[in-house]
């Protein structure tokens, strides 16, 4: 009888430690645990619930899609600032973007390398962790949307 290949270690280039039960990751490497309740807490909080809700309303379309010329529907809420890397603070705290699962996938893939992009109008800016307290503050003045 054939049997799949059972991958018991982390995806990450060079890793030797266990993967999480609900991703290819270590939990070094962004994987992730499931809580006793089944739930992650921080997606399961009604203020990201609220700003999902209002992310895909104004902007349904993946944004990296429409950098490209293409129009997919949007799926994903990106956290444009990797929430995980930065702190708690950062996951209400941070520019949002609409992604489909595709671009979505790509950006987590880019951020594992350092690479932090946000899409904006019809070009790709590309940001470090190190932007994230500068960015921020232009951002709440009103200087980048």
């Amino acid at each position: 009888m054939p049997t799949y290949p059972s991958n018991s270690l982390c995806s990450e280039l060079g890793c030797k430690n266990p993967r999480s039960k609900v991703n290819s990751f270590c939990l070094d490497h962004g994987g992730m645990q499931h809580t006793n309740d089944g739930k992650d807490n921080a997606y399961s909080n009604p203020a990201w619930r609220t700003i999902r809700r209002i992310q895909l309303s104004k902007q349904p379309l993946c944004q990296s899609c429409l950098t490209k010329g293409m129009v997919n529907s949007a799926k994903h809420i990106d956290h444009v600032f990797p929430w995980r890397q930065i702190g708690e603070q950062a996951f209400l705290h941070n520019i949002f973007q609409s992604l489909c699962h595709e671009c979505h996938s790509y950006k987590t893939g880019q951020e594992r390398k350092g690479i932090i992009i946000q899409y904006t109008g019809k070009q790709e800016k590309i940001l470090s962790i190190e932007d994230y307290g500068y960015t921020m503050t232009r951002w709440q003045k009103g200087e980048i949307i």
